[in-house]
């Protein structure tokens, strides 16, 4: 009986602690929303999907902290404002995934609230391939956008940012990727038989013939990446065995104006390597290059074991860093430049600091895992 009282007692006691803590007030916890991010400098790390929504990551580029997430569609690539402020992407739609109609939508964003402002249906006929800066572009004035096609056959569409609408469809035959010219409604492209086409279009969405030029390169022996960054008045190039090339754009048809090798003479059978395989500084002319070794036919998308700066007034490759399963990689533009590499089998990315004083030498600074199952495309957000 004095367990049996001892148990009693004890039930009690707990029965009447419950009732005490039912009595106290619940207080929820409230959700909010910020209605701006962080302010700061971003890094943009493009995951894209083929199976469900593609993501831009939003990162801090000084503290590598996650911001937020852009949803968006299938197979998505994406531009930003040079600026940094807004943020398009064109994406797929699939209404059934394995059958159906599929829409193509060039979606605007804020990058400040993270907030889609809008959306212009494109054609159908958008390019549905890995990302690449090459197929999104802006113009120069940034009033309109240009979205590769394919399918297969090859065409522009050109986009009225400001009447939001598409206000041309130019045929590109064997000619892929989209180079905008420094002014005007004009733009570049690389075709299969080593020459660039250069097409002007008007704003009422006519267009003539295009532009073409003198053969620059040759596909067989010395294949470009359907990649440019801007140097100045011209574009630069890079072939898939290091050659660098350098193209004037400004006036008539494109015209090879410099070509160097950034290999030869280099132990190993190195070459570039990855999808953004190059990116520029202009505050110190400086292109960095993802390099890889052992370098055979086929190897042009294996990831970078060093990062490359080519000084591009003397030609030379000044340092060589090392670096692990880099495939994508992008360059703040200050005199102190800071360098971003993605790593899209593991969905890493990575912040290197580089320093002029060293030869502009990359120290790995930090990272940030699990930006996606296919984190193919990095932008430096200054």
């Amino acid at each position: 009986m004095r367990f049996l009282s001892l148990g009693l007692t004890a039930m009690v006691g707990i029965m009447a602690a419950g009732q005490a803590l039912a009595e106290e007030q619940f207080v929820p916890e409230k959700v909010t929303v910020l209605e701006k991010i962080k302010p700061g400098p971003n890094v943009f790390a493009v995951d894209q999907s083929w199976d469900g929504a593609s993501r831009i990551n939003v990162v801090g580029a000084k503290e590598l902290d996650r911001k937020g997430i852009l949803s968006v569609g299938l197979v998505t690539q994406f531009i930003l404002t040079k600026d940094r402020k807004t943020a398009y992407t064109a994406s797929a739609y699939a209404k059934r995934i394995t059958s159906g109609p599929t829409e193509a939508v060039l979606q605007e964003f804020d990058v400040d609230t993270m907030s889609a402002k809008r959306e212009i249906i494109i054609s159908e006929k958008m390019a549905q391939v890995a990302p690449q800066k090459s197929l999104l572009q802006l113009s120069a004035d940034e009033k309109y956008a240009f979205v590769q096609n394919a399918t297969p056959a090859t065409s522009v569409t050109v986009v009225d940012l400001a009447a939001g609408k598409p206000i041309a469809e130019v045929p590109t035959p064997g000619c892929w990727s989209v180079h905008p010219a420094t002014s005007g409604l004009r733009f570049t492209t690389l075709c299969g038989d080593g020459t660039m086409q250069t097409f002007t279009v008007k704003a009422d969405g006519s267009f003539g013939a295009p532009e073409k030029s003198e053969k620059i390169f040759d596909s067989d022996t010395d294949a470009l990446y359907a990649i440019s960054e801007r140097a100045g008045e011209n574009l630069v190039f890079l072939s898939f065995k290091g050659n660098v090339y350098t193209v004037a754009d400004k006036d008539g048809p494109a015209k090879l104006v410099d070509k160097f090798s950034i290999t030869e003479g280099k132990e190993g059978a190195w070459a570039p390597g990855g999808i953004e395989v190059m990116t520029y500084n202009a505050a110190n002319d400086i292109l960095f290059v993802a390099m890889h070794p052992d370098a055979k036919e086929g190897s042009h998308k294996d990831a970078a074991h060093e990062i490359w700066p080519v000084d591009l007034s003397t030609k030379t490759v000044l340092y060589r860093s090392v670096v692990e399963g880099v495939k994508s990689i992008s360059v703040t533009q200050g005199k102190e430049p800071v360098l971003f590499g993605l790593n899209d089998d593991e969905g890493i990315l990575t912040r290197y600091d580089i320093d002029p004083a060293t030869k502009f030498a990359a120290r790995l600074s930090g990272k940030v895992e699990s930006v996606g199952k296919f984190a193919a495309l990095v932008y430096a957000g200054e």
